[in-house]
């Protein structure tokens, strides 16, 4: 046996699994092996520091009824799932109330502010210090009335230290000069980096990971086997038999089912993103370019440039409408002249959302030996390195440096 036993190898698990190393444990990482199919492969490569306002916020609801009729909106609910994923819903629509969106900011930002930090010294300690890019983010729009609509976001976002600098249309093309069509001005979004190629950030770190000894083992998770106010193993498809010593669930969207295997129960949802990967688009962007009326990310990466964005509420394992990839593709060339869409590659994989936009940051209320670390929501890749550093925190005994009772499992 391992020391330590982490279920999910995406951005959340590798990072954790490192930090694990450092603090001299053994570590075991099982994962799902299609490494393509989590949200830590195909997100948009953000370091979205400021993103500490949730989804769900005052003037939300007012939305939901477009957006659910239309299926080029930024969010849409396949129509089966409208019933099943009723109680989820609810809870996010009630989670937008503005008294506690100010909780919830409040919350987010001893994460994000940390998010820099820590990915600097995991990338220096693994050698890959150039994945993270030092081109500040831009959000664009149509008008100034389309971002002056949303000042509640942005006040709240200064009044936990995340700057933007406005920019007039000549400003943001001076920056930016391959934009075009209806854009007229944007902001630049200060502290907000990138990182090269989030699904190559994930290989080098598993590698790095590997060569240090940590074991990968490519399985399914069916369950975990308790005992008393232990979990001491952990079944895998097929029928194999893992005993642990101690245990980390960090398996994005996949989490929930595990949870509830310690009696714990998390209302975490799979919300399907998508993009759209040009290898070769033809046009050059200095830096991720947030589209706020196309609700979608342009983001220049190693291989190609990556078109991401829409939330779909449809389930863990849905087959993929990648029509959605298409629309933001289509929707793309009306701000980017010459983007040759031709030969793009698509992708889908699920987000894992908890209602109230926070991550599960745990020690198992139950289970002595277990720690959970998931629902990130669209802050994943931003949040790993930090994430990673307090689960070795909590494995290895010590209470981290900040308050993790807003991240707890038992909130809802």
């Amino acid at each position: 046996m391992s020391d330590v036993t982490i279920i999910g190898g995406g951005i959340i698990g590798i990072c954790t699994a490192i930090a694990l190393q450092n603090e001299g444990f053994s570590v075991e990482l099982v994962d799902r092996g299609i490494a393509t199919e989590g949200a830590s492969y195909g997100n948009c490569g953000l370091l979205a520091v400021g993103e500490v306002v949730p989804i769900s916020k005052p003037g939300v609801i007012t939305k939901i009824p477009k957006w659910l009729l239309d299926p080029e909106s930024p969010l849409f609910v396949r129509p089966r799932e409208m019933i099943t994923q009723m109680p989820w819903l609810l809870r996010f629509l009630w989670s937008g109330r503005r008294k506690r969106v100010l909780e919830i900011a409040k919350a987010m930002a001893p994460l994000t502010h940390r998010a820099e930090d820590d990915y600097k010294a995991l990338f220096a300690q693994v050698g890959i210090s150039d994945n993270l890019v030092p081109a500040e983010n831009i959000m664009a729009f149509n008008s100034k009335a389309d971002y002056e609509a949303d000042q509640f976001s942005w006040d709240l976002r200064r009044q936990h230290g995340f700057n933007h600098r406005f920019l007039t249309g000549e400003e943001l093309r001076s920056l930016e000069p391959a934009l075009d069509g209806p854009i007229s001005c944007g902001v630049l979004l200060e502290g907000w980096l990138q990182f090269s190629d989030p699904g190559l950030v994930q290989q080098r770190l598993t590698k790095f990971y590997v060569s240090r000894g940590g074991k990968l083992r490519t399985a399914s998770v069916e369950r975990i086997e308790t005992d008393g106010k232990k979990a001491v193993a952990v079944h895998l498809a097929g029928g194999e038999r893992l005993q642990v010593r101690r245990l980390a669930i960090c398996a994005g969207a996949w989490s929930g089912k595990l949870a509830r295997n310690l009696r714990i129960k998390v209302p975490i949802a799979a919300l399907q993103g998508y993009h759209h990967h040009l290898p070769n688009p033809g046009v050059t962007l200095n830096r991720a370019v947030l589209y706020a009326n196309g609700g979608f990310v342009l983001t220049p990466m190693e291989s190609g440039l990556r078109i991401g964005g829409t939330i779909e509420v449809a389930g863990v394992d849905p087959r993929p409408n990648f029509e959605r990839a298409n629309i933001i593709a289509r929707k793309a060339v009306g701000i980017l002249p010459g983007l040759d869409i031709s030969g793009g590659q698509q992708w889908m994989g699920p987000r894992p959302f908890m209602p109230d936009t926070l991550p599960v940051i745990d020690r198992a209320p139950n289970h002595d030996n277990v720690v959970l670390a998931f629902g990130h929501g669209q802050v994943g890749m931003t949040l790993g390195a930090t994430t990673g550093r307090i689960v070795s925190d909590l494995i290895a005994g010590r209470t981290p440096g900040l308050d993790l009772s807003p991240y707890r499992s038992t909130r809802f």
